[in-house]
């Protein structure tokens, strides 16, 4: 059976040190909230609990059974002395006498306990999750995704020039500037996401439960708003704001582990840092060459919160699709595409990146490079291009 996370930073061990804080007193009370917990978080939260107090690390299972040994031990320790004890008291005794488990006794003031837990998963300057707290968080992610077939994207983001704005500001400046920054990215994201200081400039945000094409426009969501706070600007004339370069790497479309998709974020963020920077770059396999199959099918293209529009393809490839459209697109925008492919011309969807836009008798020959496609989606397009380039029949086309 899969082992549940018990250390320090988890949701159960947040709930659980607040109650310890400000929570039930008595064995009934107790019994009762961590029956609620562990219905809501699984039997883990049983786990957390002994870890907390304790550091003692046990399997769920067996961590619930010594959890109902020191209930009842509590509740005889109650019946037989006049003051009643509390839960710290009645854990120690379980553990010394009973257990013999501890031999120099871990349980703390709670106080001390979250002063250790905020210094070993927080950033110090920024006050978003650490580097160590990332790593941890990013595995537990990617198994969770994968054990519910949910999309996970991760978003890496480094402040431009960050070094200059530094040597001319001094340190101070940069350090509120990063205060800035972090602020910035926190109020722009869900409260579900988690925003992290990866290192220096550098920041990484995890988007659960979040595809690609959602990913770019929180992306892109973000550079503005990090842009429109006027970071380090302070009213110097001729002072320029710090901005931001995003990389977006998404699984299971761009990775199958935690470290492919880190590895596919910060690749994206290269590129974005290499074409001028202050942009969101989504991750692409740029290794990859795909033959292009010239064809024509009918499609529909709808700019993102914008109206749809038919477009007919003039080739495609795993990588990208040419079509003509009658009305120009500018360079980088977002797309999503629909496209209709025989037999029964069910259309498969995808996201795209507008490459290039060049006028013709047509109307306007766009090129794009799909950023994204759904799994079942990706294996009918495939499917119809191998037909194509063994010369498979294809379903007459509409025109637009």
């Amino acid at each position: 059976m899969e082992r549940k996370e018990t250390g320090l930073g988890t949701a159960a061990a947040d709930r659980i040190i607040q109650m310890l804080e400000d929570g039930p007193r008595t064995p009934a009370g107790w019994r009762q909230a961590m029956a609620g917990l562990a219905a809501g978080s699984g039997p883990g939260a049983y786990a957390v609990l002994i870890f907390v107090l304790t550091q003692l690390d046990f399997a769920p299972e067996k961590a619930h059974e010594h959890w109902l040994r020191i209930l009842h031990q509590w509740e005889e320790l109650n019946r037989r002395v006049p003051e009643k004890v509390d839960l710290r008291v009645a854990v120690l005794q379980y553990f010394l006498r009973s257990q013999r488990k501890l031999r120099n006794p871990a349980i703390v003031e709670i106080r001390i306990l979250r002063r250790t837990q905020d210094s070993a998963i927080y950033d110090e300057l920024t006050r978003l999750y650490n580097f160590r707290y990332f790593q941890d968080r990013l595995v537990s992610e990617v198994r969770r995704t994968m054990r519910y077939d949910a999309p996970l994207s991760l978003m890496m983001i480094d402040a431009d020039d960050f070094k200059a704005f530094n040597d001319s500001r001094g340190h101070l400046a940069g350090n509120v500037a990063l205060r800035r920054l972090a602020s910035a990215l926190r109020r722009t994201v869900r409260e579900v996401d988690v925003v992290c200081r990866y290192g220096g400039e550098e920041f990484a945000v995890l988007l659960p439960s979040t595809p690609k094409l959602a990913a770019l426009k929180v992306g892109e969501k973000l550079r503005q708003a990090v842009e429109k706070a006027g970071i380090g600007r302070d009213g110097e004339p001729g002072s320029r704001s710090l901005t931001v370069s995003v990389g977006v790497a998404s699984l299971p479309g761009d990775a199958a582990t935690a470290e492919e998709l880190v590895d596919g974020a910060d690749r994206a963020l290269y590129i974005a840092k290499s074409i001028g920077k202050n942009c969101v770059k989504a991750f692409s396999d740029e290794r990859r060459e795909h033959a292009r199959l010239d064809v024509a099918l009918p499609g529909r293209i709808r700019l993102l919160e914008e109206k749809a529009a038919r477009f007919d393809t003039l080739n495609l490839s795993e990588g990208g699709v040419l079509f003509h459209s009658k009305e120009p697109l500018p360079r980088g925008t977002l797309v999503q595409l629909q496209i209709e492919i025989p037999p029964g011309r069910e259309p498969v969807e995808c996201a795209a990146r507008v490459l290039r836009a060049e006028g013709s008798r047509r109307g306007f020959e766009i090129g794009t490079e799909i950023v994204h496609m759904p799994p079942a989606h990706q294996r009918r397009f495939r499917f119809f291009l191998k037909r194509l380039k063994e010369g498979g029949a294809v379903s007459e086309s509409r025109s637009a």
